[in-house]
């Protein structure tokens, strides 16, 4: 007995010739008995769930990467943008992150002088939020904090004072203070960690006032040799990546044209007192990794008159200045990027309303990006908290932390482009925990 079958089964290609008979012991007109039919139509059958199954688990894979990667690139695809604000203590100063990108911390100046607000804030960088508060009776008016290569130890200045404090990073608690300097504002360790030079600032009555650089020997946490004389008011420093120079800028007065930089040869501590002139209230440097130029934030006067509005980049072949860039209001910290492309300014925009540096009243503080290859500012301009002050970029060049003086805070900005999600530790864990949990809900795992 002969039966044609429809044509979507002989597609499905079970019953070859498209016919069978369906009767047990009956051939068909190939050939083939009902029963070995019936065993291809199982042996297809079989194979058919196989691929379902099979289809289904790449579906599984499919949602699971598809779910993972734009949940993950709702972070990556916006580079240049506040993502997080972290809470901190009292008018954070200068940040640090560790060379492992987990931690920062924080210096909080605590201006207004309110009793136990002298500290360190430590943030945890992989959820964005405050880890803990150190506080110890060394602290006056942290400024500045270094950590040293190794990510064993944090420095902090003292600006109010004439010392540094040391933090055991392991245990987040003071291990030592280092005496002997005057109002100390940067710290600026060696390349091979042996050393660290600290500019004086001066402190109390003679804020403004100091004209040296001390040498310390971090084997010993002890200060070595005869201080440095440089510019009048040091207000930071910086080391060329090879270790041979550190270049020192000095604010004088905040006047236009009467801020230096002196520059000390690390090889016998020599030092060319002055040797750059031309600024404008230097507040911060940073210097190219390829050790090729410095960029230095022109802050202008602390009374807000005249305000500077420039950065300037000097050539470290020539010791000249080259180029000065027009930033916002009161260009304050600078960071470069740690490919060498963009440097990032903080403007300050805060005026002192009360005396004695009293009376914060800030605008809308931002941070402008410059393109070091054409000296140029580029867009965006990144909004942020009030008053900006230290900008520190994390060592994978993922992420930028801004410390925001006023509201005391921390700005969390994306430094990433859309094709650098494979660099992205610690947002990888986090997404991957929120994606399994969505699939979970659906019924997908």
């Amino acid at each position: 007995m002969k039966i044609n079958m429809p044509k979507w089964i002989q597609k499905l290609g079970f019953l070859p010739g498209g016919c069978a008979n369906f009767f047990p012991g009956a051939s068909d007109h190939c050939g083939r008995t009902w029963r070995e039919q019936r065993r291809k139509i199982n042996s297809k059958t079989a194979a058919a769930k196989n691929h379902l199954l099979n289809a289904f688990q790449y579906i599984r894979v499919y949602a699971i990467f598809l779910l993972f990667f734009c949940s993950t690139f709702s972070y990556a695809d916006k580079p240049n943008k506040v993502v997080a604000i972290i809470g901190v203590g009292q008018n954070p100063a200068g940040i640090a992150v560790t060379p492992d990108n987990l931690f920062a911390y924080v210096a909080n100046n605590n201006n207004n002088s309110i009793p136990g607000a002298d500290t360190i804030s430590v943030l945890n960088l992989k959820n964005n939020t405050l880890e803990q508060t150190i506080s110890d009776s060394s602290f006056s008016g942290p400024y500045t904090v270094t950590i040293n290569a190794a990510g064993t130890k944090a420095y902090v200045t003292n600006s109010n004072s004439t010392t540094v404090t040391i933090i055991d990073i392991a245990t987040n608690t003071v291990s030592g203070v280092i005496g002997g300097f005057n109002g100390p504002s940067g710290f600026a360790i060696t390349p091979d960690g042996n050393h660290a030079y600290v500019n004086n600032y001066g402190a109390g009555a003679s804020s403004g006032n100091g004209t040296t650089v001390d040498i310390v020997d971090l084997n010993t946490n002890a200060i070595i040799g005869s201080p440095i004389t440089v510019g009048q008011a040091p207000a930071a420093l910086a080391i060329t990546p090879d270790g041979a120079y550190v270049y020192v800028i000095s604010y004088v007065n905040g006047n236009p044209g009467t801020g230096t930089i002196s520059i000390i040869r690390t090889s016998d501590n020599s030092v060319q007192p002055n040797a750059i002139t031309g600024f404008s209230g230097p507040f911060a440097i940073a210097i190219t990794p390829d050790g090729k130029y410095a960029y230095i934030t022109n802050f202008g006067s602390n009374n807000f008159s005249p305000v500077g509005t420039t950065v300037s980049v000097v050539n470290l072949s020539s010791n000249a200045i080259v180029a000065t860039i027009t930033a916002g209001i009161q260009p304050s910290g600078i960071a470069i990027a740690p490919d060498g492309c963009y440097a990032y300014v903080s403007n300050y925009s805060t005026v002192y309303n009360g005396p004695n540096f009293t009376d914060l009243t800030a605008s809308q503080g931002t941070i402008y990006i410059i393109d070091i290859k054409k000296n140029k500012v580029i867009s965006p301009v990144i909004k942020v908290g009030l008053s900006p002050d230290t900008i520190a970029i994390s060592y994978d060049g993922q992420f930028a932390y801004v410390t925001n003086y006023t509201s005391n805070t921390v700005s969390v900005i994306p430094l990433l482009g859309l094709y650098d999600i494979n660099r992205l530790r610690p947002l990888y864990y986090q997404q991957l925990d929120e994606t399994i949990t969505k699939l979970e809900q659906a019924g997908l795992l």
